[in-house]
C-alpha cells in the first residue's frame, strides 16, 4: 500500500541502499515524476516501475545489465542517468523516449555504439558515453595520434603536497587546490583513480584534459583554463589560478530538470559580453571536435565569466569541467556534433534572455533567436549536422 499511503508522492530519492530491484509499486505512484536510487548494487528493474509520467531516472552505480522493454513507456522522460552500471546494449523502445534531452551512459559494457539512439532522438543535447568498450579503439587511436605526452611535466615536490593546502573544489572525480608555485598561485587538482560519478570516469576525465592542454589547438585558447603542466608522481593537473570569475548560470533545479537556471533577476549581459560568449563557445567548441573530443555537459554552469561586469573591455569567458568529456570518430562524432550543437543553441538562448533584460537593440535579439533556433531544428534533414553549418549565423551576430 506504499502509493496509498503517498498518492502524492512525485520525487524519490534513495541514494546508498541495498535494493536489487527497481520495486514495480513505483509504478503505481500516478504522480511520480524523478526516482534515484543511486548506488544500491541494483541488478534489475521491474517493467512495471517505469510509467508514461517519469521525467527523471537515476540509476548511477549500479550493477544493472539490461533495461527493460517498458522504457519506451516513458514517454516524458527528460533525464536518463545510467553511468556506472554493466549494460550490455540499450533496448530499442528507448527510442520512443522522444523528450529525452540528457542522457549519461559512461563506465558500462556497451560493446556497440548506440548510433540509433544517437541519430533518432530529436531533443538530445548532453551524452556521456566514456569508458564502454565500443569506444576504446577510438580512445587509443586518438590519443597515440595526439600530442598530448608532450604536456610538461612538473617536477616540484611543492606541486604535490597536500598538508595546509587552500581546498578550491572536492567531489567524485577528485580534489583541487591552490597551491603557491613560482611566485604566484596555481590550482592543482588530484583526480581519484577508482570512482564512479555521474558523468563518467575520472581517469578518462584527466586524459582528456591532457590531450586538451597538450594540443596546439586548442593549449593557448583564450576560452579554456589553462592547463600549465602535470606534476611527476601524482599525475596532477597544473591549471592557471583563475581569480574574479563566477558561473554563468546555476545548474538545473528539480523543477527545470535539464536546463540551467538563472535566479539572480537582476543578472543580465550587454551586447558586447553576449557577442564575445557566443563567438568565443562556438570556436572552442569547434576546436575541440576537431581534436574529436566532446564535452558532453555544455551548459552555462560550466561556463565561467568576469565577476565584474562592468568593465566591459576586461570581459572573459571560459569553458570549464571537463568530466562528462570523451573521445570518438566516425559516426559517432558525427552525431554527436549534431547533438552538442543542440546544447549551444540553449545556450544562445539562455544569452538571449540575459541580454534582452538590458533592453538592446532588436536587431541583435533577432539574431540570436535566428542562430538558436537553427541549432535546435527536429531532428530531419533540414537540421544543422555540424557547427560550421551555421557559422554565417554566428558571424552576423
Amino acid at each position: 500500500n506504499f502509493c496509498e499511503v503517498f498518492p502524492n508522492l512525485s520525487i524519490l530519492f534513495c541514494p546508498k541502499n541495498k535494493f536489487e530491484e527497481l520495486p514495480a509499486v513505483l509504478g503505481k505512484c500516478k504522480k511520480l515524476q524523478m526516482i534515484s536510487f543511486k548506488s544500491n548494487g541494483m541488478k534489475r528493474i521491474h517493467p512495471d516501475a517505469l510509467q508514461a509520467q517519469l521525467r527523471w531516472l537515476i540509476l548511477t552505480d549500479n550493477q544493472l545489465e539490461e533495461l527493460p522493454s517498458t522504457i519506451g513507456r516513458c514517454k516524458r522522460l527528460q533525464k536518463l542517468m545510467l553511468s556506472g552500471n554493466r549494460l550490455l546494449f540499450l533496448p530499442p523502445e528507448l527510442q520512443s523516449c522522444t523528450n529525452l534531452e540528457l542522457m549519461r551512459l559512461a563506465s558500462n559494457q556497451l560493446q556497440e555504439a548506440p548510433l540509433d539512439l544517437l541519430t533518432s532522438l530529436p531533443n538530445l543535447a548532453w551524452v556521456a558515453m566514456s569508458s564502454n568498450p565500443f569506444l576504446e579503439n577510438d580512445v587509443q587511436r586518438i590519443l597515440s595520434n595526439s600530442s598530448a605526452a608532450s604536456l610538461q611535466i612538473l617536477d616540484d615536490p611543492v606541486l604535490e603536497q597536500d598538508e595546509g593546502a587552500e581546498v578550491l573544489g572536492a567531489g567524485a572525480s577528485g580534489t583541487t587546490r591552490k597551491i603557491a608555485y613560482n611566485d604566484t598561485h596555481v590550482a592543482v587538482k588530484e583526480y581519484v583513480a577508482k570512482s564512479i560519478t555521474s558523468d563518467g570516469n575520472p581517469l578518462q576525465e584527466r586524459q582528456v584534459n591532457v590531450l586538451v592542454g597538450a594540443s596546439p589547438v586548442t593549449s593557448s585558447s583564450p576560452y579554456l583554463v589553462r592547463v600549465l603542466g602535470q606534476t611527476a608522481t601524482k599525475k596532477s593537473l597544473v591549471m592557471e589560478l583563475l581569480r574574479d570569475v563566477t558561473a554563468l548560470g546555476q545548474p538545473p533545479s528539480m523543477e527545470s530538470c535539464t536546463r540551467d537556471v538563472y535566479e539572480d533577476k537582476n543578472q543580465q549581459l550587454s551586447e558586447h559580453q553576449s557577442r564575445t560568449i557566443v563567438k568565443g563557445m562556438w570556436e572552442i567548441l569547434t576546436q575541440l571536435h576537431s581534436l574529436h573530443v566532446f564535452h558532453g555537459d555544455f551548459y552555462g554552469h560550466n561556463i565561467l565569466i568576469s565577476r565584474d561586469l562592468s568593465k566591459e573591455d576586461a570581459f572573459e569567458v571560459k569553458l570549464s569541467d571537463f568530466g562528462a568529456a570523451f573521445v570518438c570518430d566516425g559516426e559517432v562524432a558525427i552525431a554527436m556534433e549534431r547533438i552538442e550543437l543542440r546544447a549551444y543553441g540553449h545556450l544562445v538562448s539562455e544569452i538571449r534572455h540575459l541580454l534582452y533584460r538590458s533592453k538592446p537593440s532588436s536587431e541583435m535579439l533577432d539574431k540570436l533567436q535566428e542562430l538558436s533556433e537553427s541549432c535546435l531544428m527536429s531532428n530531419n534533414e533540414a537540421t544543422p549536422a555540424s557547427f560550421a553549418s551555421v557559422e554565417h549565423l554566428v558571424k552576423e551576430c
